[in-house]
């Protein structure tokens, strides 16, 4: 997916977006395929098809356009960027030189099934535990573009 039109109003002249990303493509079809199962059990208890083609509907909104935009993230090249939501939204912006820890997690079940993870980024005096990018495929990649993003923006090295 592209996310341009967000980067457009977030990013400053000279900046360029390294690495974009969103929620994992696997755990959104595994999330949209038991919302399919529910809607067609449900025809079962509601002995209608309109409650069950709301309810697909739904999810193929949710899952198939909603959280993939919903959910957009980029490494620049001197930044992360963090954008949520889509018709009212949040963006956390986190400069490298103020990252202290980034942590990534893959839970058993999320892994095998999903093959997703989350990806916490701290900073110092975060109270809050910092920003957790979740679901994200191939969390330890991830943790490796960001760690030589920032190595070779931290270091100067980016104009070598």
């Amino acid at each position: 997916m592209n996310y341009d039109r967000i980067w457009q109003k977030i990013i400053t002249p000279g900046e360029k977006i390294e690495y974009q990303f969103s929620i994992g493509n696997r755990y959104l079809f595994l999330c949209w395929l038991l919302w399919l199962l529910i809607s067609i059990g449900s025809i079962v208890v509601y002995q209608s098809p309109l409650v069950p083609s709301l309810l697909f509907l739904g999810a193929t909104f949710f899952y198939g356009f909603y959280f993939k935009i919903a959910n957009a993230y980029a490494f620049t090249d001197h930044r992360v960027l963090a954008h949520r939501g889509w018709l009212s939204t949040n963006l956390v912006s986190i400069d490298y030189s103020k990252i202290t820890n980034v942590t990534v997690e893959e839970p058993f079940f999320t892994k095998i099934f999903t093959g997703t993870g989350s990806l916490t980024i701290s900073t110092a005096g975060s109270i809050d535990g910092g920003v957790q990018l979740k679901h994200v495929a191939k969390p330890y990649q991830l943790k490796k573009i960001l760690d030589n993003l920032m190595t070779k923006y931290q270091t100067g090295s980016a104009g070598e």
